[in-house]
C-alpha cells in the first residue's frame, strides 16, 4: 500500500470516528418532540407538508412559518419539505437535523485536515465539536436548521474555493457554487461566505500573490458573488429589503428587538459574548432562554470589562506566531458569521443555537493551538492523556444526550427553566404555550398571566392570552377578564384582523355565557370590519352568523353564509355552518347537499363525518 492510499485510509477512519460520535452524542435527539418555533414553522406549515409546494419555497417568502413571518430561506425549506416527504412526522425531521450535524462535523474535520495536514488533530477537534453540548439547541430545534444548513454550505463552499486554489477546475467552482446556495439559501449569514472563502485564500498565501494568484483568486470568487448578489436582489424584490435597518430604532423597548437601539444592542452583547465564550470551553448552565440583563450605556463596569476582553482575545488571535494563519482565518470565521446576529437586534439578543457557526471558526482555532499545547504536555504518559481525552469526549457525549432528552416534551423544558430561577416571561409564555396545546387550560392561563405581568407589552403573549381565554369552556369562562384582555389587545393592533377575530370571539363568548344581546351585536361588527382591513375570508362571515345565531336570527345567519359563498368563500368550515342554519331553518334537504358539498372538498374532516352521522341519525 502507497503513502497516498495510506493517508486515504486513514482520512477515513478518522471521519468514521467523528460521525460515530455524532450520532452517539444526538442520536436520542430522534426520540424528541417538535418544541417552539418548530410549531408555526414547520408542524402548523400547511406549505411544507406538501411537495407541490416546492415552487413557493424558492418564490413566495409566507411560505416560511406557514404565514405567520415572512423570510427568504429557500433552501431551508427545500430541505425540511423533503425531509417531510420522507416520512411526514416529527422523528424524520429531527433525524434529518441529527444527519446534517454529522455531515457538518466530517466536511469540518474534512477541511481542518486539508488545512493543517493534521489528521489526528482534525479527528480529535472534529469529535469534540461534533459532541459539544452547546450545539444542542441547534441540532434538537428542527427550526435552527437554518443554522447547521447554513454552517454545512459554508463549509462546502470553502472545500470548493480550497480545491480551486490548488489548481481545481470547473469542478471545485462547481462546489463552492453548491455551498453559496446552501448557505445563503439557509440563512442571511450565508452572504459572508465570499469574504470568507477571501480570507481563507489569503491565509492560505506562503508570499504575496503574483498577478497570476490575484487573477485566480477572483475568477474563483466570481461566482459566489453573482450568487450572493441574486440572492440579495431577490429579498429585495420579494421582502423589499436586501439588508436589515440598524439605525433610527427609537430604543424605548429593549425587550423587542424591534425597540432596541443599536448601541443598546452592542452593549448588551459585549456582557453576553464572553459569556458564551465560556460556555465552548466548558458547557456549563446551558439554557432554552438564556438570561439577559439589557445595558443601556457604554459607561457600565460590565460593558466595558465585556468589550475589553472581547477585543483582547481577538487581537491574541491575530497576532503573528507559528500558527497565526489558522488561528486568524478561525478568528475572522467566528466573528463573520456571529457579526449579523450581534448587529441586528432581534427579540432574543442571544440564542444558543446560533453559537453553531462561530463554533466551527473557534474549532479552527483550537486545531491550531492543540499541538503547542500537546508539547507543553509531553512529559505526562500517553496513556494519561488518552485516558483523558476520552473522558472529556465521553462527558461531552453523556451532556449532550442528556440535553437532548429535555426535548422530548416542551412543557418540561420550560419547567426546567423556571425550576433553574428563570423569572423571564420568555419561560413563561412558553410553558403556557405548549400547556396550551395539551389542553391544560387551567395551567396555561396561570402561566400566560405570570407572562404578561413580566412584559405585558408583549403583542404575542397577549395574544395567546386571549386565545386560552376563549378556548376556556363556557361554564367556567371568566367572561370579565376575556373582554379585559381582548381590549387591551385591541389597543396594540387595532388594525390587525386577527385581533379583531379575536375580539369578536370574546364577545361570543360574552353572549352565550351572559345571555345579552349587545355582545352578539358587538361581535358582529368587529367580525365585519375586518372586510374593511383586510381580503375577505369566510371566517369572518362564519363569526358574523355565529353572532346573529346568538340573537335568534338564523335568516340572518344563513344570510352571511350566503354572502361569503356568492364571493367564492366557501371553505368546509362555511358549509358546515351554513348546513347548521338550514337544518334549524327546517331546510333538511338543503342541510345534506351543503354536507355533501364539504365532504366533496375535505373527505377525510373529521368534523363532516360527524356532521353526516347526526344527520343520519333517526330522530329522538
Amino acid at each position: 500500500m502507497n503513502g497516498r492510499d495510506l493517508v486515504r485510509r486513514r482520512l477515513w477512519r478518522a471521519l468514521a470516528a467523528v460521525l460515530v460520535c455524532a450520532f452517539v452524542a444526538y442520536g436520542a435527539a430522534i426520540a424528541g418532540d417538535y418544541v417552539y418555533d418548530d410549531i408555526h414553522s414547520v408542524s402548523a406549515n400547511p406549505a411544507l407538508h406538501d411537495l407541490r409546494e416546492f415552487g413557493r419555497w424558492w418564490t413566495d417568502p409566507s411560505a416560511f412559518s406557514g404565514g405567520s413571518a415572512r423570510m427568504y430561506r429557500p433552501a431551508l425549506l427545500t430541505s425540511i419539505g423533503i425531509n417531510l416527504w420522507v416520512a411526514d412526522s416529527v422523528w424524520s425531521v429531527k433525524a434529518g437535523n441529527v444527519l446534517l450535524h454529522a455531515l457538518t462535523a466530517a466536511l469540518l474535520t474534512a477541511w481542518l485536515w486539508r488545512f493543517g495536514r493534521r489528521l489526528r488533530v482534525a479527528a480529535l477537534v472534529g469529535c469534540l465539536f461534533a459532541a459539544h453540548p452547546l450545539l444542542s439547541e441547534a441540532i434538537n430545534l428542527v427550526s435552527a436548521r437554518s443554522e447547521l444548513l447554513s454552517t454545512c454550505g459554508v463549509l462546502i463552499g470553502l472545500h470548493g474555493m480550497l480545491s480551486w486554489q490548488r489548481g481545481g477546475g470547473s469542478g471545485a467552482l462547481a462546489i463552492s457554487a453548491l455551498g453559496t446556495v446552501l448557505a445563503c439559501g439557509s440563512k442571511e449569514t450565508g452572504v459572508m461566505l465570499p469574504w470568507l472563502a477571501a480570507a481563507q485564500a489569503f491565509c492560505l498565501r506562503q508570499r504575496a500573490p503574483g498577478w497570476a494568484g490575484w487573477r485566480r483568486l477572483l475568477l474563483g470568487l466570481v461566482p459566489m458573488l453573482l450568487l450572493v448578489a441574486g440572492y440579495l436582489v431577490a429579498r429585495k424584490l420579494l421582502l423589499g429589503e436586501a439588508t436589515v435597518q440598524l439605525l433610527g430604532r427609537d430604543g424605548s423597548d429593549p425587550l423587542s428587538g424591534s425597540g432596541r437601539a443599536l448601541g443598546t444592542q452592542l452593549a448588551t452583547m459585549a456582557t453576553l459574548l464572553p459569556g458564551a465564550l465560556l460556555q465552548v470551553v466548558w458547557p456549563f448552565r446551558l439554557s432554552f432562554d438564556p438570561a439577559v440583563t439589557y445595558r443601556l450605556t457604554w459607561l457600565d463596569p460590565a460593558v466595558l470589562g465585556g468589550a475589553a476582553l472581547l477585543l483582547g482575545m481577538t487581537w491574541l488571535l491575530l497576532r503573528p506566531g507559528p500558527t497565526a494563519r489558522q488561528r486568524r482565518l478561525g478568528a475572522v470565521l467566528a466573528w463573520s458569521i456571529a457579526l449579523p446576529w450581534i448587529l441586528v437586534p432581534l427579540n432574543q439578543p442571544y440564542a444558543e443555537h446560533r453559537a453553531y457557526g462561530p463554533l466551527v471558526g473557534l474549532t479552527l482555532v483550537a486545531a491550531a493551538v492543540l499541538p503547542r499545547l500537546a508539547r507543553r504536555l509531553a512529559p505526562v504518559p500517553r496513556p494519561v492523556l488518552r485516558l483523558a481525552t476520552g473522558l472529556v469526549l465521553a462527558g461531552l457525549v453523556v451532556r449532550s444526550g442528556t440535553q437532548c432528552w429535555l426535548y422530548r416534551d416542551e412543557s418540561e423544558l420550560w419547567r426546567v427553566e423556571l425550576a433553574r430561577g428563570s423569572d423571564s416571561y420568555r419561560s413563561w409564555w412558553g410553558l403556557a404555550t405548549s400547556l396550551r396545546r395539551k389542553g391544560e387550560w387551567r395551567e396555561a392561563l396561570v402561566a400566560f398571566d405570570h407572562a404578561h405581568t413580566l412584559y405585558p407589552q408583549h403583542y404575542d403573549t397577549l395574544r395567546n392570552y386571549v386565545e386560552a381565554l376563549i378556548d376556556v369552556p363556557d361554564a367556567d369562562a371568566d367572561v370579565a377578564r376575556t373582554l379585559r384582555f381582548a381590549a387591551s389587545m385591541q389597543a396594540l393592533g387595532p388594525n390587525d384582523p386577527w385581533v379583531r377575530t379575536l375580539a369578536a370571539q370574546a364577545q361570543l363568548q360574552a353572549g352565550r355565557v351572559r345571555g345579552e344581546a349587545t355582545h352578539f351585536e358587538a361581535a358582529e361588527r368587529l367580525a365585519l370590519s375586518c372586510l374593511e382591513i383586510a381580503p375577505a375570508k369566510g371566517y369572518v362571515f362564519c363569526l358574523a352568523a355565529a353572532a346573529r345565531r346568538g340573537l335568534g336570527d338564523l335568516e340572518g345567519a344563513l344570510r352571511h353564509l350566503d354572502e361569503s359563498v356568492r364571493r367564492g368563500l366557501a371553505p368546509v368550515r362555511v358549509r358546515l355552518d351554513r348546513a347548521t342554519v338550514l337544518g334549524g331553518l327546517g331546510r333538511h334537504g338543503e342541510a345534506r347537499r351543503e354536507l355533501l358539498l364539504a365532504q366533496q372538498q375535505a373527505p377525510g374532516d373529521a368534523l363532516v363525518q360527524q356532521a353526516l352521522l347526526q344527520l343520519a341519525a333517526p330522530p329522538r
